[in-house]
């Protein structure tokens, strides 16, 4: 009988189990016990940054860079705009380690029809090394910034953090050792959960740092393109004609700014954003560690 290999039974059980995430979500919010189990198991521990997509933020700066830690610069456009995805290259260009995935693991398990199933997490640090050749490769930083890149082409939304899950079923050791790197769709990301979790779990799935969100009621017209098909938290409800936005569940995906019609959504960052955002996640994982 061949033997089958952990990676392999990893990827068997999400295949299988993938769409039962919400029913789990709503279960442990019924049962304090359970959830208390999911969460040291899969979870404990996590901190995760939902970065808005670059085209959806409008942010001004009147220099042509941004210090963010000592020693280190952070390139703004040509318009003097900071993109959010500055984080992502900041943190490839740092760590020793890269590693990109095959095909995206939420994608594939729901048979994602919209987007593309080939761009696949990507993982820094340490515990990158020990995830299975057969699920993707080690790469250099700059096929790791192209990777981005394409992610950013394709309509897809950028996380960031530590995600125990990844460690656990990627086997990669300690939680502390792997930073994830995710390309997100609204139909198919793991986190669509987040509305079902108890508060404590579904905290951890946040806004990047120094970023905001306005809402103009007197310019939307209540169209609901930026309703579910969009919003992939369910953040966004349309009721007679009137929007209404739940500001505790949205995560600042940006994908509403880019489609509504009328300019009603807008998304800012302060100044100090990536500077914030890059030391919240310098905690979470040292990259550089050999």
């Amino acid at each position: 009988m061949k033997k089958i290999s952990f990676s392999d039974f990893s990827i068997r059980v999400i295949h299988s189990t993938f769409n039962t995430r919400f029913f789990l979500a709503k279960a442990c919010q019924k049962l304090p016990p359970l959830a208390w189990v999911v969460n040291r198991m899969l979870f404990a521990g996590d901190d995760i940054q939902v970065l808005p997509r670059d085209a959806a933020t409008k942010t001004h700066h009147a220099g042509t860079v941004q210090e963010v830690e000592l020693n280190t610069t952070v390139p703004v456009s040509n318009e003097n705009t900071v993109l959010p995805s500055q984080v992502l290259r900041e943190m490839i260009k740092r760590s020793r380690y890269h590693f990109i995935m095959d095909t995206c693991i939420c994608r594939t398990s729901n048979n994602c029809q919209d987007y593309p199933h080939d761009i696949g997490c990507l993982f820094l640090g340490k515990g990158s090394q020990r995830i299975s050749t057969k699920l993707g490769r080690i790469v250099s930083a700059t096929e790791a910034i192209q990777h981005v890149n394409r992610g950013q082409e394709a309509g897809l939304v950028p996380i960031i953090g530590r995600n125990k899950i990844d460690s656990v079923w990627l086997n990669t050791g300690p939680k502390e050792e792997l930073l994830s790197i995710c390309h997100c769709c609204q139909c198919c990301c793991l986190w669509k959960m987040t509305p079902n979790l108890p508060a404590g779990m579904g905290s951890s799935f946040s806004p990047m740092e120094g970023v905001e969100i306005t809402f103009n009621e007197d310019i939307c017209n209540g169209c609901g393109l930026c309703s579910k098909e969009v919003c992939f938290v369910d953040a966004i409800t349309v009721v007679g004609g009137t929007t209404q936005r739940d500001d505790q569940k949205c995560r600042i995906c940006g994908r509403c700014a880019e489609i509504c019609p009328k300019g009603a959504v807008k998304i800012e960052m302060h100044d100090d954003a990536l500077k914030r955002s890059l030391e919240r996640v310098k905690t979470l994982v040292d990259v550089e560690l050999e």
